[in-house]
């Protein structure tokens, strides 16, 4: 269910980032899918993987390339999932540099896809690639960092204090 809910609100998010015209958007869809593949669960996380990717293709590519980005996302949710599997991604920086990670490799796989489905050679750009994947990261640690911080404790710890 959480998973569901971060991919719409990942929809939302490229929504108004298309209404604001960046020329670099962070990946939001990458956010839910590294956020259930970094537990370590393969399945889950290439669910995910698929309904960003198909949600992300029905918003973003042409009719004709359907189901580009969730296959890209579902194969990246493989791996995010095995490194999750095998190393711990619960610190804001590792989950960041997963995010990172995973963002680049989307570019050179969908670049690499459409070059083989195309026919046409296609070189990935370089600094939009590189611009969206430290977006992404970024965005990703700061999301954790806010996930993992004691809010109830911090409150709690704020009201002992105004009472003594």
């Amino acid at each position: 269910m959480t998973a569901v809910l971060g991919v719409a609100l990942a929809a939302f998010g490229t929504l108004l980032l298309g209404v604001l015209r960046l020329p670099h958007p962070p990946d939001l869809f990458f956010l839910p899918v590294a956020s259930v593949s970094r537990r370590g669960h393969a399945i889950p996380a290439m669910l995910t993987g698929l309904l960003a990717g198909l949600v992300q293709d029905a918003l973003t590519s042409p009719v004709r390339l359907l189901g580009l980005n969730a296959f890209s996302k579902v194969l990246l949710a493989y791996l995010m999932a095995a490194i999750g599997a095998r190393a711990l991604v619960d610190k804001p920086l590792m989950f960041g540099i997963l995010a990172w990670a995973a963002v680049a490799l989307d570019g050179l796989v969908l670049t690499g896809l459409v070059w083989v489905l195309r026919g046409e050679p296609l070189l990935p750009d370089l600094l939009s690639v590189t611009i969206r994947a430290a977006g992404t990261g970024v965005l990703a640690a700061l999301l954790q960092a806010a996930v993992r911080y004691p809010w109830k404790e911090a409150r709690a710890a704020r009201r002992r204090r105004k009472l003594a």
